[in-house]
């Protein structure tokens, strides 16, 4: 992976690991035999194509050639991540779903902190923001669909 240089090139990354997770749950949703992991799988689903549509939204509104420059700060590390190299079975199980989707996937916290120190602009802070509280929504979203009472 090159190391992105500009804001725009952080959006294209996130949109990238978003279309492979969706992608990758989609596929398991149609391949899984338990009816609890497709239902998590397909609710998993719905959550990547709103966060590519978020994504999409952010990207029409920065043209590529006049995008923010990043400064220095860290680099986007190349090893696999769970979003690139999704080692879930084919046919998961609810459990082996759920452990597949809590994974802790480095990639996506990399770019947001990249995209976080990358510039003291209010506009920048805030689309980092706002792309770190929409996957806490996410990831609570997931918390209370999976949660047994």
């Amino acid at each position: 992976m090159k190391n992105p240089r500009t804001v725009y090139e952080i959006l294209q990354l996130l949109q990238q690991y978003h279309e492979q997770r969706f992608a990758t749950y989609r596929r398991l949703a149609t391949e899984t035999t338990d009816t609890m992991a497709q239902i998590l799988l397909e609710h998993l689903v719905g959550l990547e194509d709103h966060s590519l549509e978020v994504i999409r939204i952010e990207l029409e509104q920065l043209d590529p050639g006049h995008a923010t420059f990043l400064t220095s700060g860290p680099v986007i590390s190349e090893e696999f991540t769970h979003a690139k190299d999704c080692r879930c079975e084919s046919t998961p199980s609810f459990s082996e779903a759920l452990a597949c989707v809590l994974t802790s996937d480095h990639m996506l916290d990399e770019l947001l902190r990249r995209l976080e120190g990358c510039s003291a602009a209010g506009s920048i802070l805030g689309l980092a923001k706002r792309l770190r509280d929409l996957e806490e929504t996410k990831d609570r979203q997931i918390a209370n669909f999976t949660r047994m009472d």
